[in-house]
């Protein structure tokens, strides 16, 4: 997350995000949340707004030149890129500062976690993935059999899908893990996104029940950068991002707004694990009995990696495409 907090006469956007604080005392997996505060050197701002950031945030304060816009940029990417193990990389450039720029917060998260059950790599094969288009590609799926949270929950509306499968993988040490949304393969994900709401999560989290399932599930990547503000105003969040905006609590003036918001994500899932800083010819194979839930993500679908014991989300996104492959690569065979 990056907020820049500019004078008067420049457009601008923020990205707010609350993060609860979740620790790992058990070393199981990593999360790493660091937060920066980058102030304009020669002005003075409120103690206490500084002295709020650093204990309540652990937000490392520093004075910078935002007329060297090049080397600011260059300075804080380096901040963000230390703190997410290279993960994130050029999260802001030259031209998100200038002579006006007054102060730039910027938290970084990181997170890498190996599930309880790993994925067999011997077990990955070349499958067909439907696109909510029509269209196929061909991907590497992950399959493993193994004892999951799952349920299969309806919202009571065939317009949003009916029946739809939730599957929740732990990482190791169970405090962390992934949860699965997948509609039946004819919906298309956009018609399950209205209802997807935190109380729903959690009362799928309280709801699945530990069994054997059958998971297939695609490796993907996800990286992505994206600018807030019409998010957020969408949200109802508009003053700040005027000149009605009132920032006096950080400075003794009144001319600060939010001038530039960014925020650049990456996930990775592998048979390993996840790090992160986000086909129909399955159903033609041959099967006499299915004896346990089978949970077949060859179509698109949600993720949300949280904390099991607080509830806390630490990443939340859809996956529409994952990794493709190209058709000359041999490596892994086609089912």
């Amino acid at each position: 997350m990056c907020v820049c907090l500019c004078s008067p006469g420049r457009e601008f956007s923020l990205l707010q995000n609350l993060t609860a604080a979740l620790t790992n005392d058990d070393a199981h997996y990593v999360i790493r949340l660091a937060n920066g505060l980058f102030l304009q050197q020669g002005v003075t701002f409120n103690p206490e707004f500084l002295h709020l950031m650093k204990k309540y945030f652990g937000a490392n304060v520093e004075t910078v030149d935002f007329n060297e816009s090049a080397a600011v940029a260059e300075h804080i990417n380096s901040w963000v890129e230390n703190h997410t193990e290279s993960k994130i990389l050029e999260l802001l450039s030259a031209e998100d500062f200038s002579s006006i720029t007054r102060l730039t917060l910027v938290n970084a998260i990181y997170f890498r976690g190996s599930w309880k059950n790993q994925f067999r790599p011997e077990n990955t094969r070349t499958f067909s993935f439907s696109k909510d288009d029509g269209s196929e590609i061909q991907t590497l799926m992950m399959y493993q059999q193994g004892d999951f949270y799952y349920g299969e929950f309806s919202d009571g509306s065939q317009e949003a899908g009916g029946v739809y499968q939730v599957l929740e993988m732990p990482y190791e040490g169970e405090d962390m893990s992934m949860m699965i949304v997948l509609p039946r393969q004819e919906v298309p994900l956009a018609s399950l996104e209205p209802i997807i709401k935190a109380p729903l999560l959690e009362e799928w989290a309280n709801n699945v029940k530990r069994q054997k399932v059958e998971v297939y599930l695609p490796r993907f990547k996800v990286e992505q950068r994206i600018d807030l503000r019409s998010t957020l105003q969408e949200l109802g969040i508009k003053d700040i991002f005027s000149n009605n905006a009132d920032l006096s609590a950080m400075t003794d003036g009144k001319d600060l707004f939010i001038g530039k918001a960014v925020q650049r994500a990456y996930l990775e899932v592998t048979e390993e694990g996840t790090e992160a800083a986000v086909g129909s010819g399955m159903i033609a194979l041959t099967r006499t009995l299915v004896l346990y839930p089978q949970v077949m993500a060859d179509h698109p679908f949600f993720f949300v990696i949280r904390n099991r014991r607080t509830g806390s989300i630490l990443f939340m996104g859809r996956v529409m495409t994952p990794e493709v492959i190209e058709s000359n690569d041999h490596d892994f065979d086609l089912m």
